[in-house]
């Protein structure tokens, strides 16, 4: 019989252990064990499986045999029933006596209690409590076997809890690759705004939420979507730092607030929201800031913890990632659009090409200029379109070259119906990541402008001509009122008539006067009609200093000036129109005579290795410390009859030719004049000239 009894226990324990090893999840081991220690040939009538709630610290039923009135999820709280002592130590406890141990929750009128903890990687994570209605009824092999099957049921618990873990985030990062799927479907950026927030809402179980996007020049976030927050506060701008988003925005970091309406950081416009707790993360790209989502909910039993932080901030860069994608696809089809309207309502016909050199595509004013509609246009090549035979060699070229570099030209191209049009071209090449697709070209239609240049160009050769044309016949008779003037004023001073003399005196000024301003308009005249010559010579370079200084010595003197020349101790010669060199030096000096008063004019000269003349220069500068002027006065100090002021011509004279001509004498022997100057405190005119200057063709 005893032998029986014990093969009984033995096949017992053996179903204990096959139902714990097959249990599929933690609450099926619960129930495994119960059920397999309440089998009659083991004896064990009253158990009882409870899971410590480590949050309020109370014992949870999970499963539970022999006690029939017991509540499901029946809760021991802290501090009551004998088995805390099994969670305090971890270690068996045995009470023979229930009725005589304080604390005893009175399941039983009478009787005893094992109660063996429960251990999860050395933690203890429950208790298991056998009772039995008679005194002193477990033994050593009785505490054997429930330690055996405490033990056996914490490794299937601690098996159960990996599994579901594995399986929780098998199933998270599948919803992540699901929510990643159906928001890289969608580039519609509202669209993915609104679905970001959805995903987020239901992967972490919560009422409601915002997801707002940052704007880096205002640094601003601006709120895009809303759902369930109390209020629609979509369009709601806040500062970095303020509210939970703006808070998470400048930290970078996420953020849990367990009560929002006693969280000191709540925004004031939010104010009338009924949400409990909230839950914000930044959305991110590396460091980069795409903006900011935030998860609420409305139930205060509802506490947020590190797993969902976790869920969250595992979501938050795959939604910035899509936010971000479809941000820049809106960006793109904005400027695609942009540019588009640009092109089709410009005025100047534009006309893409590809590698072949087909068309692509043609705007409305290629159309009107050209006379080809884009159906006509496309896939054909397009000098065969607009150019001649004529005209063929150089569109090719142009063509040739545009696949390279930009080029700009003018040229002549043929319409449809065989007119001809005068253009000016801009081609340039089409790259994309440093392919060359083809090319993009620009007709700008200018026959208008070219006939009124060239009407403009007759006219002003025709003044130009004749003015050259008239230098005898004016110049003629004023050199005979000089002339004469001279001799009436000898006669006069011989009878003693110096009243007289005076009158004289002015007829021959003015008439010199004249005569010099006579002489400038005939130069430019000469010059712009492609008449004046140069006559070059080889010529002491003091020689010609000397002379101007003589010449120049009234000028100075008259406004209480001092000269100062600088010239080198060999300044050598040059070879180049002594004449036009002279008139130059004196047109300059003349000047700052003119515009100084009781102050220094300095006349350099110097010789320099010029890069530019590609040889030995000559540099004559002019320097005074007069009237100066500003850089818009500069700006047209070189136009023929032109002078810095309006108020110049009337206080100082002249006719705003004598830099004009100097400059174009400079020009005309392969130089330039420059000038600086600062308003107050005087100009410097500088004239670079080669050395020797180059005959005329050469």
């Amino acid at each position: 019989m005893q032998q029986t009894d014990m093969a009984r226990r033995q096949a017992a324990l053996l179903r204990l252990t096959t139902g714990i090893a097959a249990a599929t999840d933690e609450a099926d081991v619960y129930r495994s064990m119960v059920n397999g220690l309440h089998d009659e040939a083991l004896g064990y009538n009253f158990l009882g499986a409870f899971l410590l709630d480590q949050a309020s610290g109370d014992r949870v039923l999970q499963a539970s045999m022999g006690w029939p009135d017991v509540p499901r999820d029946w809760r021991v709280h802290r501090g009551q029933g004998l088995s805390e002592r099994a969670l305090q130590d971890g270690q068996l406890h045995y009470t023979p006596d229930v009725t005589r141990a304080a604390g005893y929750l009175p399941s039983l009128a009478s009787g005893s209690e094992v109660d063996v903890p429960l251990r999860v990687d050395g933690r203890t994570i429950g208790v298991l409590v056998v009772e039995s209605s008679d005194p002193n009824a477990f033994g050593a092999e009785d505490f054997e076997i429930l330690t055996a099957a405490a033990n056996q049921a914490s490794i299937a618990i601690g098996r159960a809890r990996l599994l579901a873990e594995e399986r929780r985030r098998v199933d998270e990062h599948k919803a992540l690759l699901d929510t990643m799927a159906d928001l890289s479907a969608d580039l519609e950026l509202p669209r993915v705004l609104q679905a970001v927030l959805s995903r987020a809402v239901t992967l972490l179980g919560v009422t409601g939420g915002e997801v707002a996007i940052y704007e880096e020049q205002a640094k601003q976030l601006v709120v895009v979507a809303s759902e369930h927050i109390g209020k629609d506060s979509t369009g709601t701008r806040l500062g970095l730092g303020e509210g939970a988003m703006g808070h998470v925005a400048r930290t970078r970091e996420p953020l849990i607030i367990p009560s929002y309406h006693e969280w000191l950081g709540r925004s004031g416009q939010y104010a009338d929201v009924t949400v409990h707790s909230v839950m914000a993360a930044p959305l991110l790209i590396g460091r980069r800031l795409v903006g900011a989502i935030a998860t609420v909910h409305s139930d205060p039993n509802r506490v947020f913890g590190a797993e969902d932080l976790r869920l969250l901030t595992m979501f938050a860069p795959q939604a910035a990632i899509a936010i971000e994608n479809a941000r820049l696809y809106q960006a793109a089809r904005r400027q695609k659009q942009y540019f588009e309207e640009l092109v089709l309502n410009s005025p100047v016909a534009i006309v893409t090409l590809d590698k072949s050199q087909g068309v692509l595509s043609c705007n409305p004013a290629f159309e009107r200029l050209f006379g080809y509609t884009q159906a006509e246009a496309v896939g054909r090549n397009l000098d065969d379109l607009i150019s001649t035979e004529a005209t063929r060699a150089e569109a090719e070229e142009y063509t040739r070259q545009a696949f390279d570099r930009p080029i700009h030209g003018i040229g002549r191209r043929r319409r449809q119906d065989g007119s001809f049009v005068d253009v000016e071209v801009l081609a340039v090449p089409v790259i994309v990541d440093g392919e060359r697709l083809g090319l993009m070209a620009l007709y700008h239609d200018i026959s208008e402008l070219l006939q009124a240049r060239r009407e403009a160009e007759a006219a002003n050769s025709a003044k130009s001509q004749f003015l050259a044309s008239m230098s005898h016949e004016l110049r003629t008779p004023l050199n005979a009122i000089i002339g004469y003037s001279e001799m009436v004023q000898e006669e006069v001073e011989e009878m003693g008539q110096t009243g007289l003399a005076s009158d004289v005196t002015k007829i021959r000024t003015a008439g010199r006067h004249l005569l010099a301003l006579i002489n400038d308009i005939l130069d430019l005249s000469k010059i712009e009609a492609g008449k004046m010559e140069l006559y070059l010579e080889t010529f002491e370079i003091r020689t010609v200093v000397d002379e101007v200084v003589t010449t120049v010595r009234p000028l100075v003197e008259k406004n209480a000036n001092r000269l100062n020349v600088e010239l080198p101790v060999q300044p050598g010669t040059m070879r180049a129109d002594l004449t036009k060199v002279r008139q130059m030096l004196l047109n300059l000096l003349s000047n700052a005579c003119k515009f100084t008063e009781r102050g220094t004019i300095t006349l350099s000269i110097a010789r320099e290795q010029d890069e530019a003349l590609r040889g030995e220069a000559i540099v004559l500068r002019v320097a005074d410390t007069g009237l100066g002027m500003t850089s818009e006065q500069m700006n047209r100090l070189f136009e023929a009859f032109s002078q810095a002021e309006a108020s110049t011509t009337s206080k100082y004279g002249g006719t705003g030719l004598g830099l004009a001509i100097t400059r174009r004498f400079s020009q005309m022997m392969g130089g330039d004049v420059t000038v600086m100057s600062e308003l107050g405190k005087g100009s410097s005119f500088t004239v670079r000239l080669p050395a020797t200057v180059a005959e005329a063709g050469s």
